[in-house]
């Protein structure tokens, strides 16, 4: 699809966007680049042949559940810690440039101007991948091979933590729920959310609000439960950061919200659940690993948007948010 192409068939009203919003328009035309798509047949036949555990998440799994694209730069793919190392290796043997982005969720495998992402963990720190992201996994194919693709629970939970000024998921987590709600296990996603179901509680709002026609997509009684649960937090006097100037801001935006820890005072409870990541065994491990061409110096690193921002505002953000 030449670019020529690509602007004939916007919609109407849609013909003098920027760069970036032209991004963000969905659609359901799936195409890549042929370098890139040879690029990801190397990186997915690697780990194949060597028997790792992952699954392909980001905006081609999105495609997968919705038949709903949007352009990308790059190749989510998830495993879990213990996979991470024989996945590098894999992709090294096969040619990329190994990087440890950020120690406690991060890798990348480079060729040239491409890379796969391999993520391990959360950026907020409050959680590394888990088994079941393979266990609930679905065959797929990308770029002529045999993969699995992330569950649809999985996804909509990781997205709950995206809401960065310059990115936030809102409407892939609807997109989900609307095309595929009524398959979702949403005993487990409200299981794996835990403690912070007001996230989900209030994607589910805003589902109801941009498809007020399709509520049955969600069953009853997970709105009643969620419900239940903000209803007895009325009126309650001890609660998590009562008394104190703690803000759980970050864990979703790390930018945004970079002026409350960083001149307001309030403790950033993202900080400390990284810094206990760090020093686990299992990570610590990763670090030590003699599987990187690269390192970043630790995980104060800034983490680069998933966006392509202009260069001068990714300094002004990565200032404001060390």
């Amino acid at each position: 699809m030449s670019e020529s192409e690509s602007t004939s068939s916007r919609p109407p009203g849609m013909e003098n966007l920027s760069h970036e919003e032209l991004k963000s328009i969905t659609h359901g035309d799936f195409w890549i680049p042929e370098e890139e798509r040879e690029i990801y047949k190397r990186a997915l036949g690697a780990l194949n042949a060597a028997g790792v555990p992952y699954v392909v998440a980001g905006a081609y799994a999105i495609y997968e559940h919705t038949g709903i694209y949007r352009k990308t730069k790059d190749l989510d793919v998830f495993c879990e810690p213990s996979a991470l190392i024989p996945a590098m290796r894999a992709l090294r043997e096969a040619g990329f440039r190994t990087c440890l982005e950020q120690p406690h969720w991060l890798a990348k495998a480079k060729d040239g101007k491409y890379f796969v992402d391999i993520i391990f963990g959360m950026g907020n720190g409050l959680a590394l991948i888990d088994e079941d992201w393979y266990r609930h996994s679905a065959p797929a194919i990308l770029a002529a091979t045999q993969v699995r693709v992330a569950p649809a629970e999985e996804l909509i939970w990781h997205r709950l933590f995206i809401s960065e000024r310059h990115r936030q998921d809102m409407a892939d987590i609807a997109h989900l729920i609307l095309c595929v709600g009524q398959k979702l296990d949403w005993k487990r996603l409200v299981e794996k959310t835990g403690d912070d179901w007001p996230l989900l509680l209030a994607q589910l709002q805003m589902f109801y609000y941009v498809y007020p026609g399709h509520r049955s997509r969600v069953p009853d009684w997970v709105l009643a439960e969620l419900l239940d649960r903000a209803r007895g937090e009325v009126g309650r006097t001890q609660v998590e950061g009562e008394g104190e100037r703690m803000t759980r801001g970050t864990l979703i935006s790390r930018f945004s919200f970079a002026i409350d820890v960083n001149e307001w005072g309030f403790r950033d409870p993202r900080e400390a659940a990284i810094a206990e990541m760090l020093a686990s065994p299992q990570i610590r491990a990763i670090e030590e690993s003699d599987v990187w061409d690269e390192r970043t110096q630790g995980s104060a690193e800034p983490e680069v948007p998933d966006v392509e921002v202009p260069d001068d505002e990714v300094r002004h953000l990565a200032e404001e948010a060390r």
